[in-house]
């Protein structure tokens, strides 16, 4: 009954929301960004949104930003717990922000002359004469999607192969630009979306702070070499493990279960006197019951969600943990190791996706299936300082991070202001 009376509001808005867009002008001076569906304030848009404050050629934009009632209501959950300044934190500054799905959302998406995106949007929305969509995406595929699927295996999906492939097409016609990370991505990015405009070849702007992030650590490396050593507070590594989610494990609600194939508990017992995990979950995933509470109340595990912006768990992360996540092509900018913990090869490859790459040959790090395996190579690599697992990352950091330069924001800005016909100060 809920679920029916939510529809028709929706039905109603957006018939609202299609009399605005021929009634009302399109303001240009209006952007609006928005990061997976308002799911969190993050990734290529949010990298994007804090250079353009910065860069005074944009000034005269009236900047908003979209989030979904979810993630705004955890946001108010945090500020009641007093956990600090969550504004700073979680949301972006110097902006109107709007829900995601209510009259306001529909009537800014309706005269926004500029829109921010890395995710497809729902295909009503009309992109109108004189408004510039600038999609980002969010990662170099491994994984094959959109055209390239020769199967639907997500559950969620109420749509057959044939509607779902074409639901790309129809996006990305209205896109105006498509940033691409490396020459890999600008090749299979393109025909798998089903997209013929321009590409941008720039690297990616929430990349722009890992490349900083780099060069910090070599200033640190210079440091302890002479002495100067920068202590961890209790000597433990840290890592960051990232899984994706898969197809076929769909629980509700547009959600799919957490990482379900690795034992945390055994991870502890063998790792827990001189590690810890950080868990970051892919934000279509539902984590609740992903981590035993033993390995959460002792600390080994700490589990962020899509109030975390993945950037800062890379920088604060001494090696990476992932399976067939698009995060290894970001995480290898920070040149530090990479394991795989590919539980369900196999099927995954052979089943449920199938990948662009042979993993085996390309990925940066050794690949295990069972958690023996990936306590083997995390010793191996932190107990006995074995460089190899650095100059793995290196050498795939040559061939898929070349534009990853720190610059990628400053360059989509341009492009914008290039479309735009806005000028620099002082031409």
């Amino acid at each position: 009954m809920r679920d029916s009376i939510k529809r028709r509001i929706k039905k109603v808005l957006v018939g609202i929301y299609h009399g605005m867009t021929r009634v009302l002008p399109v303001n240009h001076k209006k952007i609006i960004f928005m990061s997976n569906m308002g799911r969190n304030y993050s990734d290529n848009p949010r990298a994007m949104y804090e250079a353009m404050r910065k860069d005074g050629r944009f000034s005269c934009l009236k900047p908003i930003w979209v989030f979904n009632g979810d993630y705004l209501r955890k946001i108010k959950d945090l500020e009641g717990r007093s956990e600090g300044d969550t504004q700073r934190k979680y949301l972006p500054r110097g902006c109107r922000i709007v829900r995601y799905g209510g009259l306001r959302y529909y009537f800014h998406m309706a005269t926004a002359g500029i829109w921010v995106f890395n995710t497809r949007q729902e295909p009503y929305l009309i992109k109108r004469k004189g408004t510039l969509y600038f999609m980002t995406w969010h990662g170099t595929p491994l994984k094959k999607l959109g055209l390239d699927l020769d199967r639907l295996n997500m559950t969620g999906e109420d749509r057959d192969l044939d509607s779902y492939k074409e639901s790309f097409i129809k996006e990305a016609a209205k896109w105006d630009f498509l940033i691409v990370q490396n020459d890999f991505s600008e090749k299979v990015l393109p025909r798998s979306l089903g997209y013929k405009g321009d590409i941008l070849k720039i690297g990616y702007p929430r990349n722009d702070r890992l490349v900083k992030a780099r060069k910090a650590a070599r200033v640190r490396d210079v440091l302890e070499a002479a002495g100067k050593r920068i202590s961890n507070s209790d000597g433990k590594k840290q890592l960051l493990y990232a899984p994706t989610w898969r197809d076929d494990e769909y629980l509700r609600g547009g959600f799919y279960k957490g990482p379900s194939g690795i034992d945390f508990t055994k991870l502890e017992k063998a790792l827990g006197n001189k590690y810890r995990i950080a868990l970051k979950l892919h934000y279509l995933t539902d984590g609740k019951a992903a981590v035993p509470e033993s390995c959460r109340k002792s600390g080994f595990v700490k589990v962020y969600g899509n109030e975390t912006d993945i950037t800062d768990l890379y920088i604060a992360s001494d090696g990476l943990i992932t399976d067939y996540s698009s995060v290894f092509f970001d995480y290898s900018v920070l040149e530090r190791p990479i394991f795989f913990f590919c539980y369900d090869l196999e099927k995954y490859r052979d089943e449920l996706r199938g990948f662009y790459l042979n993993l085996e040959e390309i990925v940066p790090g050794p690949i295990s299936t069972d958690e023996n395996g990936l306590i083997r190579d995390l010793k191996d690599c932190f107990e006995k300082d074995d460089f190899k697992y650095v100059e793995r990352v290196r050498a795939f950091k040559k061939t898929y991070n070349e534009y990853d330069d720190g610059h990628a924001s400053e360059k989509a800005l341009d492009a914008i202001a290039g479309k735009r016909g806005i000028a620099r100060a002082g031409q």
